[in-house]
């Protein structure tokens, strides 16, 4: 295979997953920032949307890992 075509995919590629992992990111903080945004009452309403937020990325994880969610 052309060498220049090569370099020219592999860029593509990563920019791809440059731009994948940037919306990836933003998402995930932009769900940080609603759960700061809610203003809890106490400790233990945070603990949970914590908690919440927490068990959806593991769960999003494990979809990505190929397992069962």
């Amino acid at each position: 295979m052309d060498p220049n075509l090569l370099k020219q995919l592999q860029k593509k590629v990563e920019e791809e997953l440059r731009l994948r992992e940037v919306g990836l990111l933003e998402f995930w903080v932009n769900e940080v920032k609603a759960l700061e945004a809610k203003r809890h009452r106490d400790l233990a309403g945070l603990q949970t949307d914590l908690k919440t937020l927490v068990g959806r990325m593991e769960t999003r994880l494990r979809l990505l890992k190929g397992g069962r969610g």
